[in-house]
């Protein structure tokens, strides 16, 4: 019995001290709210580098009026829209081993000693752009 009403006793002072802590000074509502909006902003920025640029740009336009309001016209402060790029095609591996100049085409005449990749885009077990990068040095390590 003694564990019970101990443990309502907590209970009820811990929701009492919740209400008061709720009640923020300006300066904690201020940083607060910066961190909210830094929160979502960093959100939309990741979303707008992997090719979704509409939601952030709209935000941005809201977090320049927050922060104009607060801290007047600060350019330093302000950020910028992304521009809508076009979209890119996905990376692959050129095959081919074609000469720059004409000089190269006289004297590079030996053929590659790199594997072909397979159907699987794989050569010896590891994806091709590992191999073609490190991998004949990790075959022999």
């Amino acid at each position: 019995m003694k564990f019970v009403s101990f443990a309502l006793l907590i209970v009820l002072f811990t929701s009492t001290q919740a209400g008061l802590s709720l009640a923020l000074s300006d300066y904690q509502r201020g940083v607060l709210d910066g961190l909210n909006w830094g929160w979502d902003m960093s959100h939309l920025y990741d979303q707008a580098k992997a090719g979704d640029v509409v939601a952030y740009n709209k935000a941005v336009a809201e977090y320049n009026a927050w922060i104009q309001s607060i801290f007047g016209m600060n350019e330093s402060l302000m950020l910028q829209t992304i521009a809508e790029t076009a979209k890119s095609q996905p990376y692959h591996i050129s095959r081919s081993y074609n000469p720059v100049h004409s000089i190269d085409a006289s004297w590079n005449q030996s053929r590659s000693l790199l594997p072909e990749a397979d159907a699987y885009g794989m050569v010896n077990g590891i994806p091709a752009e590992t191999y073609y990068s490190f991998g004949p040095a990790l075959m022999n390590f």
